[in-house]
């Protein structure tokens, strides 16, 4: 995977420790409303994630009716306990090398933007763009295509890196490579789904599979305010 140009990651699981907490929530809302067992109810939701949870919800109960209620119950609770999540230890320092390497690193969520961006702001990150959910503007080949553009890139010179099997099926979708990073998958879930994709434990193992060297002293990037989505820029 050398000469990449454009390096996006999955926040859930990837950026933020949060996939714990947020599996046990889901689980815990289908087993109170749903009625299904805990261990399903787990499983229910780690299958389908790395997509926004309303979406999650009507592959899991089509149409259903208490849908709309769980999302609101799952998403709130997330806002209010954003707070509580941190960074994987080696993020900061990862990003800071790729972008002193001339990779430009975004960030790409279901999640709202907003909440993104206050998350990252407390947190001293910094990337290059930060792509969040809303209608018709969704984490895959919205984002992918929208980033590309944005950066010059194409393809080829684009890797998405995430922690879920739909993660990597987006990314296969929009043609782009794919970095798997384990947690809420395990290394021999990746490579049975893709056989020849890289799986990483740590971020900070990007710096081999993407054939470069950390620079001690990451230079400083001139593009290095926090973007959210909107318009391409007019230039």
């Amino acid at each position: 995977m050398k000469g990449i140009r454009v390096l996006v990651l999955d926040f859930d699981g990837t950026v933020a420790d949060t996939m714990t907490y947020l599996t046990e929530l889901a689980a815990g809302l289908l087993v109170a409303r749903y009625g299904m067992d805990r261990e399903e109810a787990r499983r229910a939701y780690v299958d389908t994630t790395g997509l926004p949870f309303v979406q999650q919800m009507e592959i899991l109960y089509p149409g259903d009716d208490r849908n709309a209620e769980t999302v609101r119950l799952f998403e709130s609770d997330k806002r209010e306990s954003m707070g509580r999540f941190d960074l994987f230890p080696d993020v900061r320092s990862t990003v800071a090398a790729l972008r002193g390497a001339g990779i430009k690193v975004c960030v790409s969520s279901g999640n709202f933007a907003d909440l993104i961006l206050d998350f990252m702001a407390t947190r001293d990150l910094e990337v290059d763009l930060v792509m969040g959910f809303r209608p018709g503007f969704e984490k895959g080949r919205d984002h992918f295509e929208y980033a590309m553009q944005k950066f010059g890139a194409d393809p080829d010179s684009t890797v998405f890196v995430g922690d879920s099997i739909k993660d990597g099926e987006r990314a296969g979708e929009a043609g782009i490579g794919f970095i798997g990073k384990t947690g809420l998958v395990t290394r021999e879930e990746f490579k049975a789904r893709f056989r020849k994709i890289p799986v990483v434990s740590a971020l900070e193992e990007l710096q081999h599979i993407l054939g470069l060297e950390w620079p001690s002293r990451p230079a400083r990037q001139e593009d290095a305010t926090n973007q959210a989505e909107g318009q391409l820029p007019s230039e």
